[in-house]
C-alpha cells in the first residue's frame, strides 16, 4: 500500500487548503480592488468608530469559514462512523470546490459570506476525517509520520497563501480577478482529493468495526508486508477486535460518559489539544500577519515581505517534529511549545507597551520574538495536535471524537478571527499577556494528564486508560512503555509469560478489561 501516494493525492491538499484558506482572505482585503467593492471591509482608508466597525466586519467574513468548518464536525460526528473514511474525504472535497466557485464569482457581501461557510463545510470535514484515516492505516512504527505531515501542508497553506497575495498585490489594477484568481486555489487544492479518495482502501479499523473482518485482514496483510513478526496480522487483528467487543454501545452520545474506560475524560483531553492550537496566538501570525508587521512600524510593501518570510520560516520549522517525535515523544514537544509560545507572547506584550512612534526598537525586538514564537509553535501544535486526537480515542468513538475535537479547533478560530481585528485596535498590546497566559497553562496541564502514547500501538493504549484516576493513564503508559523498551510484548502478558508482581517490570502490561 503507497502511504506516501494516500498522503500526496489525500492528505496534503487536504491541509494545503485548510491553511491556505485561513490566511489567504487576509491578504486579498487590504487590495484596494476588493476593499472598494465591498465597501464594508475596507480598513485601509477609514478610521476611528467606522474603522471599528469594519474591522468587526472583517472578523465575521474571515470567520465564516471557521464557522462552516465546525458546522462539518456535526456532520462528521453524525455520519462519520455511517460512511467511512473515504466517502467523507470525498464529500468534503466535492463541497470544497463549490464554494470556491461560489466566491470566484461572487458580487455581493452575502456571496463572499455563503462561498466562505461552504468552504468551511468541506475542508472541515476533511481536516475531521483525513487524520483519522491515515492514524488507522499507518502501522504504530509510521503513525506519527504519516499525521504530522497534515501540520505541515497547514504551514505550506500559510506560506503559499501569504507569497501568492503578495505576488497578487503588486498588479496595478482595480479589476476584481486580482482577488479572484487567488480564490481559485481552494477549488485547486480539492481536486486531487476528489479524485483520489477511492483510490485508496478503506481504514481497516472501521471495517472491523463493521463486522467486515475479511476485509480489514487483507488490508492489515497489506500494511504490514514485510514484517518480521509473522503473528503481527493475527494479533492486530484480534486485537483490534477485541477494542471492539469492550465497547457495547456506540452511540457518538456515550462519548460523553465517563465510565471505566474514561471516555468523556479522553474527549475533554482531544477537545484541549485543539483549544490550546489556537488560543496561543497563532492566528495574528497567518490570518493577521501583514497587520500585525505594519502595526509595529514597517511600511506596508514591507510588513507583506516581513509577514510572507516569517510564514516560509514556519513551513521549515514543521520539518523538527516530524524528525524528532519517535525520539523526544508527544509530551517533551507539547511542554517545550508551550513554554517557548508563553515567553515569547509575554515579550510581544512588552515591546508593544514600549513601542512609540519615536521609539521603534522594541518593535523590531518584537519581530525578533515573533520568529521565536514560530520555531516553538509547530514542535506540537501544527500536527502532533491532529496526531494526539487520534491515539487517544477508541476506534468506534474515532470520527465522532475528531468532529468534536476539530469543531474545537475551528470555534476557537471563528473567536479569534472575529475578535483580533478589535482587540488589537481597542486592547493593542495587552491582547498578547491573554495569548500568553494561555500558552503557560499548556505545560502542567500536559505534565500531569497528558499520557505518552509514543511506540504504542491504538489498541495498546485502549488499556492505559482503565487505570485509576485522572493521573493513572500517565503513569501506566510510562509503565507499558518501559515495558516494551525490555522487549515485553502483550502477547508474553497474556499467555502469562509476564507476571503482574515482577519487580523488574514495573506494572501489567495490558489490563484484561
Amino acid at each position: 500500500m503507497k502511504h506516501g501516494l494516500m498522503n500526496l493525492l489525500v492528505g496534503f491538499p487536504t491541509f494545503l487548503a485548510f491553511g491556505y484558506s485561513l490566511t489567504f482572505f487576509g491578504g486579498i482585503m487590504s487590495y484596494p480592488s476588493f476593499y472598494r467593492e465591498y465597501e464594508m471591509l475596507d480598513t485601509a482608508t477609514t478610521k476611528g468608530a467606522l474603522k471599528r466597525h469594519n474591522s468587526l466586519l472583517q472578523g465575521v467574513a474571515n470567520g465564516m469559514t471557521n464557522l462552516g468548518g465546525a458546522f462539518a464536525c456535526l456532520v462528521v460526528l453524525y455520519y462519520g462512523n455511517r460512511l467511512g473514511r473515504r466517502k467523507m474525504s470525498f464529500i468534503g472535497g466535492v463541497i470544497a470546490i463549490i464554494g470556491t466557485v461560489i466566491f470566484c464569482t461572487s458580487y455581493s457581501f452575502a456571496q463572499i459570506l455563503v462561498s466562505r461557510f461552504i468552504q468551511g463545510i468541506g475542508i472541515g470535514i476533511g481536516i475531521a476525517t483525513v487524520p483519522v484515516w491515515q492514524s488507522e492505516l499507518a502501522t504504530t512504527k509510521n503513525r506519527s509520520a504519516h499525521v504530522i505531515v497534515d501540520g505541515i501542508m497547514v504551514s505550506g497553506g500559510f506560506m503559499v497563501a501569504s507569497w501568492v497575495t503578495y505576488g497578487f498585490s503588486k498588479a496595478t489594477t482595480e479589476d476584481s480577478w486580482q482577488w479572484r484568481v487567488p480564490g481559485i486555489l481552494i477549488g485547486l487544492f480539492s481536486l486531487p482529493i476528489v479524485g483520489g479518495s477511492f483510490m485508496f482502501p478503506e481504514s481497516p479499523r472501521w471495517l472491523v468495526m463493521q463486522g467486515r473482518i475479511d476485509e480489514a485482514r487483507e488490508i492489515f496483510e497489506d500494511m504490514f508486508q514485510g514484517s518480521e513478526d509473522p503473528d503481527i496480522v493475527d494479533n492486530t487483528l484480534n486485537a483490534a477486535v477485541r477494542v471492539n467487543e469492550t465497547v457495547t454501545n456506540t452511540k457518538w452520545t456515550n462519548l460523553f460518559r465517563m465510565g471505566k474506560d474514561k471516555m468523556a475524560w479522553r474527549l475533554f483531553l482531544a477537545v484541549t489539544v485543539q483549544w490550546f492550537t489556537q488560543m496561543n496566538g497563532a492566528g495574528i501570525i497567518t490570518a493577521y500577519a501583514n497587520q500585525l508587521f505594519g502595526a509595529i512600524g514597517l511600511k506596508h510593501d514591507t510588513a507583506k515581505i516581513v509577514a510572507s518570510v516569517a510564514l516560509t520560516y514556519k513551513f521549515f520549522t514543521c520539518f523538527i517534529a516530524f524528525f524528532v517525535i519517535e525520539r523526544v515523544g508527544r509530551r517533551a514537544l507539547f511542554i517545550t511549545s508551550g513554554v517557548g509560545m508563553a515567553v515569547s507572547m509575554f515579550v510581544l506584550a512588552i515591546c508593544g507597551s514600549q513601542t512609540t512612534a519615536t521609539n521603534l526598537a522594541p518593535a523590531y525586538v518584537a519581530i525578533v520574538f515573533v520568529f521565536i514564537f514560530l520555531f516553538f509553535l509547530p514542535l506540537a501544535f501544527l500536527g502532533v495536535n491532529f496526531l494526539y486526537c487520534q491515539e487517544i480515542i477508541s476506534t468506534p468513538f474515532r470520527a465522532p471524537a475528531g468532529g468534536i475535537s476539530s469543531a474545537t479547533l475551528w470555534l476557537s478560530q471563528f473567536v479569534l478571527a472575529l475578535t483580533t481585528p478589535l482587540s488589537l485596535e481597542v486592547l493593542q498590546w495587552k491582547t498578547y499577556i491573554v495569548w500568553g497566559c494561555a500558552s503557560a497553562i499548556i505545560p502542567p496541564v500536559v505534565y500531569l494528564y497528558y499520557p505518552e502514547t509514543t511506540n504504542l500501538s491504538m489498541e495498546e493504549l485502549e488499556g492505559i486508560w482503565f487505570s485509576p484516576g485522572l493521573h493513572g493513564p500517565v503513569k501506566e503508559a510510562a509503565h507499558l512503555r518501559a515495558l516494551k523498551a525490555q522487549g515485553v510484548t502483550e502477547k508474553s502478558v497474556l499467555d502469562g509469560e509476564v507476571f503482574a508482581n515482577d519487580k523488574t517490570r514495573a506494572t501489567v502490561m495490558v489490563e484484561n478489561v
